[in-house]
């Protein structure tokens, strides 16, 4: 009869390492699965909600791992499902596991995710007004109300002083041309495509750094124009509010052309660059 006592300790630890193998492969199907849910027209992914700490971490982890914050962030996407905090700290070997589990499980799902989050935040070089003193606030659906009822889908950076003509606004990507003119919502614009597919919108601005053409290229920190207060109605309108640089961001999704998403997370981090 021993040799039965002896087996039965043996059957029950096959069992449980079974079991607990089949649960960490239900849990690593489950989250590659999640890319294909995971719906990027929705709001909580248009707010790009980060916070000042999850920021930081973010930048931390891009460093030091040498993926790009794109690639951070859809990889974080399944477990924080677009409510990024500061928590529990990812090694640079969990990062890598994931990455290649997600590639070998579902990598149609995690590279629409990876493109998605790589046009926003993968070539940001610059901060979009080259002086000093200028604020801004997360006004992200703030009322407007020109043109009809609508929510504000960007960020308004206000200069120090309310002057038209003055302040150079800058290209925070490489890019192309790929609008240019007057808007009367926006005044004189300029849209730029970035080499991932963002589209940068800048909009309000006094007057243009040069003869811009659709389809030119301009390289980061290059001068667009001067910040302005144009806009608001007819071509030339201008003075119907402060002087500012209006900043749009923009997305192509399978489903929306332009979806516009919260530029204000993205000049924090733009902000941290320049300062070092």
């Amino acid at each position: 009869m021993k040799p039965k006592f002896v087996m039965l300790p043996v059957l029950l630890f096959t069992l449980v390492l079974l079991g607990a193998r089949q649960s960490a492969n239900l849990y690593q199907q489950s989250a590659a699965a999640y890319f294909n849910r995971a719906n990027l027209n929705c709001d909580a992914f248009r707010r790009m909600q980060l916070g000042v700490h999850a920021m930081e971490q973010l930048r931390r982890d891009a460093e030091w791992t040498g993926l790009s914050p794109g690639e951070v962030l859809a990889i974080r996407l399944p477990f924080e499902q677009f409510s990024f905090g500061a928590g529990k700290i990812w090694t640079a070997e969990r990062y890598e596991a994931w990455r290649m589990l997600f590639f070998q499980k579902n990598r149609s799902g995690y590279e629409r995710v990876c493109q998605a989050y790589a046009a926003v935040w993968d070539d940001i070089r610059c901060f979009p007004v080259s002086a000093s003193g200028v604020c801004y606030e997360n006004s992200w659906m703030f009322e407007r109300t020109y043109g009809g009822l609508r929510g504000h889908e960007g960020t308004d950076l206000m200069p120090p002083e309310n002057i038209a003509g003055y302040y150079p606004v800058v290209s925070m990507t490489d890019g192309v041309v790929e609008k240019i003119g007057w808007l009367p919502k926006g005044g004189w614009r300029i849209g730029i495509r970035s080499p991932s597919g963002g589209y940068f919108y800048y909009a309000h601005l006094d007057s243009y750094s040069r003869n811009f053409t659709i389809g030119e290229s301009v390289a980061a920190g290059e001068v667009l124009g001067r910040m302005g207060d144009t806009g608001y109605g007819v071509e030339g309108t201008h003075g119907k509010f402060a002087v500012h640089l209006h900043l749009g961001i923009y997305i192509r999704t399978e489903e929306i052309e332009e979806l516009s998403v919260n530029p204000y997370w993205v000049l924090r981090w733009a902000e941290a660059l320049r300062s070092g």
